[in-house]
């Protein structure tokens, strides 16, 4: 089965003050997602390019009050896995270090320490400490399902900065289990699953390929890993995505997948950089094991607040109204992004 990609073109009628209030149609774009029919309204007007704020005073801010996460605190201040649960009470991968977190908000929830540096810009995070990050999370989601099986939904979380929502400076991906899935997440496994059921055929399988053949919005591949811009938007400028292919769960992924994955990262974050881009979420879903519907897969959008009065991102329409505003268009963002993959 082709997937397809839906737009809906309408227009909205005015009288235009800067042609002496002569009529005109303003074109409006309204696209639906093929999963899960998320929408998303994509404007006309352009944002100046961003630039960057004086992140130098947020991090000097963030050391004053003091870090939790750096070396001369972690071992004190962060609390351990119960032994048995992990023996030693942290999980360490190079210098990547994984806990609890003190504030859960599922029934199995931790943090994992990306580095001992407080503050890595975009363009400054290298291989080894992306791929220890993810590996000790790897880990961590091995040990529940050892322990408890039925929690069996696992998603990765990183907020960078406090534009995304982030109350540490120093990098941490946010590392959750539970026994049902979070509402996206619980979207995109059922509507994989549907899809599956009604035509016989892995839904991420037709979706790579139909995104090939069209070439509009398709990236590039680094190893087992295929990036692409959404079709749906969940950003004002920027949201790109990463699908395994083949593989339905994060404990399924390779080394070498990981190791993909954060070369792919790191191009996005140079793109980013270059952009003026400053602040991110990312998430990554995992599947579940020995069900082939759907494959592990990562989202980042860009986040800021925007010229020229600092506004925010996250209004009535994304919050209240669960409909998408986008401001530049994912093909668009496309052109930009495919050189740093090649």
């Amino acid at each position: 089965m082709v997937v397809e990609f839906k737009k809906e073109f309408k227009l909205s009628k005015l009288l235009d003050p800067a042609s002496n209030f002569e009529e005109k149609a303003l074109p409006i774009e309204l696209r639906i997602d093929p999963l899960t029919s998320d929408m998303a309204s994509v404007a006309t007007f352009r944002f100046p390019k961003l630039e960057k704020p004086d992140l130098s005073r947020i991090v000097a801010k963030s050391l004053e009050i003091g870090c939790p996460f750096c070396p001369e605190a972690v071992e004190r201040i962060t609390p351990k896995f119960t032994s048995d649960f992990y023996p030693g009470g942290r999980i360490r991968v190079g210098q990547a270090i994984a806990f609890p977190n003190a504030s859960p908000y599922m029934p199995y929830s931790a943090l994992t320490v990306i580095g001992s540096r407080h503050f890595v810009g975009l363009n400054e995070f290298n291989d080894d400490t992306l791929i220890d990050g993810f590996l000790a999370s790897q880990i961590y989601f091995r040990r529940v399902r050892e322990c408890d099986p039925e929690a069996k939904y696992w998603v990765i979380n990183w907020n960078y900065l406090p534009h995304s929502s982030s109350s540490q400076i120093h990098p941490h991906l946010q590392l959750v289990a539970g026994y049902s899935p979070m509402t996206y997440h619980k979207n995109l496994l059922e509507a994989s699953q549907s899809y599956c059921r009604q035509n016989r055929t892995n839904y991420w399988s037709d979706f790579i390929a139909e995104e090939k053949r069209l070439g509009e919005r398709y990236i590039g591949e680094i190893g087992n890993t295929v990036w692409f811009s959404s079709f749906v938007p969940r950003s004002w400028l920027m949201d790109v995505m990463a699908v395994f292919q083949g593989k339905e769960s994060l404990l399924t992924l390779s080394a070498d997948d990981i190791r993909s994955f954060c070369s792919g990262l790191k191009r996005v974050f140079a793109y980013m950089d270059d952009q003026g881009y400053y602040s991110f979420n990312l998430s990554v879903y995992s599947g579940l094991i020995g069900e082939d519907y759907f494959w592990t897969q990562a989202r980042i959008i860009q986040r800021a607040s925007y010229p020229p009065l600092d506004i925010c991102d996250c209004s009535s329409l994304r919050l209240l109204q669960d409909i998408m505003t986008v401001v530049k268009y994912p093909e668009e963002v496309c052109k930009e992004l495919k050189p740093y993959f090649e």
